[in-house]
């Protein structure tokens, strides 16, 4: 099973705690019933500009990116689907988040009846955590995932950072679509 989630800063801080028990307390998941609230006050804080949050990616009850991969998430949005279009086109994707020293990466195993991809995580000069699972659930949960995000953020007015994040989703989804 796969799960993909987008979590927000509660508030906007230049730092976050250092263990995983305290960002709990700092982020919240954008299915919470105040996301768009802490959206609107966070956006107002920073002007606009940034909108701290991390994406979660789970494969099989397995965390493999965490709250500590947080950045800026109309930043983190953007690179995580151009990581699965250069997927698509080529079997191998990258995306390098700079302000935590994060490295996401996507490969293809090809295997029958259905491709299996690796998820994996690696936080700067430290460990890795990889996943395996089916292609076509991970493109499913990545569109479905992309999809909340980018419907609550246009619940908000100031979604100009968001331009390329529409295009690359509304790319995705035609690329997928001729996957399933």
């Amino acid at each position: 099973m796969i799960k993909i989630d987008t979590f927000i800063a509660i508030e906007t801080k230049s730092f976050y705690s250092h263990t995983v028990e305290q960002l709990h307390h700092e982020f919240t998941s954008i299915q919470s019933k105040n996301a768009l609230q802490i959206i609107s006050k966070n956006l107002t804080q920073s002007k606009g500009h940034f909108l701290h949050g991390a994406i979660i990616v789970e494969i099989d009850g397995v965390q493999i990116t965490s709250l500590f991969d947080w950045d800026d998430c109309d930043l983190i949005w953007p690179g995580f689907l151009t990581m699965v279009i250069d997927y698509l086109h080529d079997g191998f994707g990258e995306t390098a988040i700079s302000l935590n020293d994060i490295q996401w990466t996507l490969e293809k195993i090809i295997t029958k009846p259905n491709h299996l991809v690796v998820f994996s995580s690696k936080h700067g000069m430290g460990k890795i955590i990889k996943g395996v699972c089916n292609e076509n659930d991970f493109l499913q949960a990545v569109l479905l995932s992309a999809h909340q995000y980018l419907s609550l953020r246009q619940q908000d007015t100031r979604t100009q950072t968001l331009n390329g994040m529409a295009e690359k989703y509304n790319y995705l989804k035609s690329q997928a679509l001729k996957q399933f």
